[in-house]
């Protein structure tokens, strides 16, 4: 006999696989069930499980608010009672008002069970006082008895005593000199460089923000100047050296026509301009701006030079220039002055933005060899800082004992449930002494044992919580369930006369109902709600941590009894679950049984026939559809918002326009039908033919019922892909009843439902119902169609 050797890795490589695979499936349904807030929750079951979610989406509750509203519209004659008969709307108020009373009444039971629950969870604990008081205080003996550090050695605890000293930890220690000395050497000293180069570096970065402020208004001047001496002055100066130029040739190369000129002031004018460019060219300024004030001195004092000892002033030339110099000084003088002190405050800007900019990189230089002098500091008092954790953790743990004694002197005095908060004060403080000497401890594993203990006694906070939050809600719930009696008698008084005076036209909107919708959808979230959800998440936490067997049944009831309650009264948002999935089975039946029938047509022709264009028509089908739809979107929009002026069921906004987009996509089904077709023996069809059949016939009576597999391989296929296309669906649909099931799954992740998790579970696994039925009728098919069309014809 052979025996075939197993292969273990392959076993643990596929269960690794399905565990993965599987998790995020078990993951949603637990989500679905869990009433906690399961997105942000470390647990994957919980004891809080409910069908709550699903009985939201399938079969919505009309609670309190709902009913309100109803009434309000029964009474008002409204939408969608507004063509109802009175008969009709009386019978419906009547029983509206019933509803109310009963919810009233299931309200007041549910809370005398609570408060009998309670009492009962009070006098337990009363009687298990002392009991429940004993856990406490072996789990405060098991901490201490977890913490053992071992003795350090004289030096280690001599500098630990010193450094607690130091912190304020500890006073009045005695050690001996000569390992005070060494302490102040090797780590006081240490700790002092390290507060000193944090000093330090604080100071540089303080000037460093000083200097980069500084640095940004300079730089605003800059940008602000730098433009008007590029536009304006550079221009200038440019047009007034070619002024001087054109001057200075003039005076170069006389005239020989005599003519009488009259000379007045232009010369100590021009000498006046020529004392401005001087002044601009003392300037310091860089790059082209210098070059160019350069050129126009250099041009100012040549046409100055030759003018000085010019001796042809009685030619026509002479005139001319006059005339050039004449305009030279009236323009430049006053814009040559105007641009020399913009030039003087950008050459300001400019070199204090330089001298800014260098002690910056200095400070910058500095600061970057400052961090890393303190981080090597850093790096070497951690060191020794971890090498006196244990010892100063053995020095605190005396102290941490003597907290502990005190502690369990306490509470072995307590009484409960009497004494719960001043139990609930002595928790904080032994919390706080045992998390402070944590702090000292290097060994990760003692921290996490002594925290696993810690960890029993949160019990004393949920059940404080349960002891205040419940009082409250005990004591507020019944004024406001009699108050809520009150005003539905007074509705009830006045409701028949409203529902006739608004069919006669003259609308009474009842101010009780105003006024009742006003106390429930803000009194009760404020001053009912609060307190009950806290005091309901205590008691569902209290199943797991109370240290005492006998009350679990009492903290489930009391949570279940508070849930039942909120659910009645909460405001719950409106969904059209129902209707989405409607309307999803419609589009995708309608498409897949559309696109089928289309397709099953087409590729006949292409796999029986021979036509011109045969061979690259259904490729060139192909190629278009490889391209997106979101890519023609815009086009598609517009052609369903023309449509629509003229067939409005085909326009935006219709699930028959939505159907008509989704049609364009049927060329690869088409190509997978083509296959399959070249599979069915066309001799099977010539021999009908023989017979008699036409070719409709044949293609009607024996190669669509062969064909029958892959068609319904497509039927599934084209109805998958349309059940769940989100993008074409949500730019097309804008009413929210029309939405279809993915579009309406997304509006479950946003607004009002943004954090319902366990609602959106529930939601995308009620949407998975039509595909998983209509998989599991027609899957026979799936693997032999797509097998079968897969072949080369």
């Amino acid at each position: 006999m052979v025996v075939k050797k197993g292969n273990w890795l392959v076993h643990i490589i596929l269960i690794i696989l399905i565990v993965g695979i599987l998790f995020p499936v078990v993951w949603v349904v637990s989500t679905s069930l869990r009433r906690d807030n399961a997105a942000f929750s470390s647990k994957l079951f919980s004891s809080r499980m409910s069908l709550q979610n699903y009985r939201d989406l399938l079969f919505p509750e009309e609670n309190v608010l709902r009913l309100l509203s109803d009434i309000e519209s029964i009474t008002t004659n409204s939408r969608p009672y507004d063509e109802k008969p009175v008969e009709f709307l009386v019978e419906k108020f009547n029983e509206d008002i019933k509803r109310l009373e009963g919810y009233s009444k299931e309200s007041r039971k549910l809370v005398d069970i609570t408060d009998k629950k309670f009492g009962e969870i009070q006098s337990f604990v009363k009687e298990k006082s002392r009991d429940i008081i004993q856990t406490i205080l072996d789990t405060s003996s098991n901490i201490k008895d977890k913490i053992d550090i071992e003795k350090p050695s004289e030096k280690m605890f001599s500098f630990a005593m010193l450094d607690l000293l130091d912190e304020g930890k500890i006073k009045n220690v005695d050690v001996d000199q000569k390992y005070k000395e060494m302490w102040m050497k090797e780590v006081k000293s240490l700790k002092e460089d390290v507060s000193k180069k944090e000093s330090e570096i604080k100071s540089i970065e303080s000037q460093i923000n000083i200097l980069k402020k500084k640095m940004d208004n300079q730089k605003v001047e800059y940008e602000r100047l730098k433009p008007i001496i590029e536009s304006s002055i550079i221009p200038q100066m440019e047009s007034f050296n070619r002024t001087l130029m054109a001057a200075y040739e003039i005076l170069e190369n006389p005239s020989n026509i005599s003519t009488f000129i009259t000379e007045s002031d232009e010369f100590s004018q021009y000498l006046k301009v020529f004392d401005v460019i001087k002044n601009i060219s003392k300037i310091q300024l860089k790059d082209k701006f210098k070059d160019l004030i350069d050129e126009l001195l250099n041009n100012a004092l040549k046409v100055k030079t030759l003018w000085e000892n010019y001796n042809q002033k009685n030619v026509t030339s002479y005139g001319d220039f006059l005339s050039i110099i004449n305009q030279f000084n009236m323009k430049s003088f006053k814009q040559l002055n105007e641009a020399k002190n913009v030039l003087e405050n950008f050459a300001i800007i400019e070199k204090d933005y330089l001298e800014t900019s260098n002690e910056y990189l200095l400070l910058s230089n500095r600061l970057e060899s400052k961090r890393k002098e303190y981080e090597d500091l850093k790096v070497k008092l951690a060191d020794v800082e971890m090498q006196l954790l244990d010892a100063k953790a053995y020095i605190l743990s005396d102290k941490l004992f003597k907290d502990i004694e005190r502690f369990e002197s306490k509470v072995s005095k307590y009484s409960l449930p009497k004494d719960i908060n001043k139990l609930y004060i002595a928790l904080k403080s032994f919390r706080k002494s045992i998390n402070g000497f944590l702090s000292y401890v290097s060994n990760n594993e003692l921290k996490s044992s002594v925290r696993g203990e810690l960890r029993k006694l949160e019990w004393i906070d949920d059940y404080r919580d349960l002891i205040k939050r419940y009082g409250k809600f005990s004591k507020d719930v019944k004024v406001f369930i009699d108050n809520f009696d009150n005003y539905v008698k007074s509705i009830k008084k006045t409701g028949e006369n409203a529902i006739y005076s608004a069919k006669n036209g003259v609308k009474i909107r009842i101010l009780s109902l105003s006024q009742l919708f006003t106390e429930v959808q803000s009194k009760y979230p404020s001053n009912i709600a609060s307190s009950m959800s806290i005091a309901s998440k205590a008691a569902a936490d209290l199943v797991d941590k109370f240290p005492v067997e006998g009350l679990n049944v009492k903290f489930k009831e009391i949570d279940k009894r508070l849930f039942r309650f909120d659910q009645i009264w909460k405001q719950k948002q409106r969904h059209y679950l129902w209707k989405w999935i409607f309307n999803s089975v419609v589009v995708a039946g309608l498409v897949s049984i559309i696109t089928t029938f289309v397709n099953a047509l087409a590729a006949y022709p292409f796999s029986r026939m021979r036509f011109k264009g045969r061979k690259y028509g259904i490729m060139s089908l192909l190629l278009i559809q490889m391209f997106p739809a979101i890519m023609y979107m815009i086009a598609l929009y517009g052609f369903l918002s023309f449509l629509g002026r003229y067939i409005p069921w085909l326009g935006l906004n219709t699930l028959g326009g939505l159907i008509f987009v989704y049609l364009g996509n049927i060329a690869f089904n088409m190509y997978l039908i083509k296959g399959f077709y070249d599979t069915i023996p066309s001799s099977l069809e010539e021999a009908a033919m023989i017979d008699g059949a036409t070719r409709w016939q044949t293609f009607w009576r024996i190669v669509i019922p062969l064909a029958s597999p892959i068609l319904s391989v497509v039927v599934i296929l084209t109805f998958m892909g349309t059940f769940n296309e989100f993008v074409l669906a949500k730019i097309i649909l804008q009413d929210v009843e029309k939405y279809t099931y993915a579009v309406g799954l997304w509006t479950f992740s946003t607004g009002p439902f943004e954090t319902e998790w366990g609602l959106f579970s529930a939601a995308a696994l009620v949407g998975m119902l039509p595909m998983v039925i209509l998989f599991l009728s027609m899957q026979k098919y799936l693997v032999g169609g797509l097998t079968k069309g897969s072949v080369k014809g």
